[in-house]
């Protein structure tokens, strides 16, 4: 049984362990570390786990294999680097970190431990997401010429490290990530992204992709409180068209994604006709965290997550970009 050690306490934190507590003997959360807030024990309770307050105590216990860390942003390389350099494999939710420059360590410290780093983006793990990318990179309606989203929502306040961008990096770090990581997915590598911010927690980006495909994103968390969750992503190609919608009214419980009413799968869209391909359900956040679990079980690599230089590079030009709400290329390096 594969021991896990939570790192957070808050809406995320709790999320992550109702996938593991779905996963039954396979895995058993160890501890759960947080400052002591009466949810964060609430939460270790409901998992018979130990609550601890300190990162160290927490990966130093024996029992643990996994650390999972579901900190706010300005704190995971402190945490990966002390999860990694007690031997530990670590799941790092999305986004990796608030700069290049710490996520280039956490990368290093991930390598020179011998360890397996993933960053959760769980997309990847999403039904109609998964559909998509398997319909695109089968070329089915051809190659993908360009890929358009969005992802709206009211103003994030259900903490208070969400709103302060020097810990959470704001919306073209903690949102719109989801959104490029896609693009990047079924586009490959970015070469140039230009990016604006009308408004503040809005942010509009084109990015560039070798192979002359385009990417249109626009992200916010500036819309009235009247507003649902809305996401959504449509893909144009050679031979047709595919798109997915999605909508949800606010979590009771903190976040922003609550329950949905959304139908699911996606419209495919050919010269001769469109029609709804289906998926089926599931959760993603357990999906994303039984694939991390194979990976440790088998000692192989995770495929999904992987946190690649470029991709790195140019999310944090791109941040750089929205952040001074001037329109400005930057070249991904």
């Amino acid at each position: 049984m594969i021991g896990v050690s939570i790192l957070g306490g808050g809406f995320m934190a709790a999320t992550h362990a109702a996938g593991y507590q779905t996963l039954g003997e396979r895995v058993r959360v160890v501890n759960v570390c947080s400052l002591g807030e009466e949810r964060a024990l609430r939460l270790a309770a409901s998992l018979g786990a130990l609550h601890v307050d300190s990162i160290d105590e927490a990966v130093s216990d024996s029992g643990v294999d996994i650390v999972d860390i579901c900190l706010p942003t300005h704190l995971h390389r402190l945490a990966s680097e002390k999860a990694f350099a007690a031997g530990h494999h670590v799941l790092l939710e999305k986004p990796i970190a608030l700069s290049v420059e710490d996520a280039d360590a956490i990368v290093a410290a991930a390598e020179s431990s011998g360890r397996f780093l993933m960053v959760a983006l769980v997309l990847r793990f999403w039904p109609e997401y998964v559909e998509l990318h398997r319909l695109i990179t089968s070329q089915e309606l051809g190659a993908p010429c360009s890929v358009s989203t969005y992802r709206l929502s009211p103003p994030a306040d259900w903490n208070d490290w969400m709103v302060d961008m020097s810990r959470s990096g704001g919306v073209a770090v903690d949102l719109l990530v989801h959104d490029l990581d896609q693009m990047n997915w079924l586009l490959g590598r970015p070469t140039r992204v230009l990016a604006r911010s009308p408004k503040p927690d809005h942010v509009l980006a084109i990015v560039e992709y070798e192979g002359g495909a385009c990417g249109f994103a626009e992200a916010g968390s500036a819309m009235p409180t009247s507003y649902p969750f809305l996401s959504g992503v449509r893909v144009l190609c050679e031979n047709g068209a595919v798109e997915h919608a999605f909508s949800a009214a606010p979590a009771v419980d903190g976040g922003n994604v609550g329950r949905s009413t959304s139908a699911r799968g996606l419209r495919v869209y050919r010269a001769n006709g469109e029609a709804t391909v289906s998926v089926e359900g599931g959760d993603a956040w357990t999906a994303e965290i039984a694939h991390f679990l194979d990976s440790v079980e088998h000692g192989q690599p995770p495929k999904q997550g992987p946190p690649s230089r470029p991709v790195r590079r140019c999310l944090y030009h791109w941040r750089s970009t929205a952040q001074s709400r001037a329109a400005e290329w930057r070249r991904c390096r």
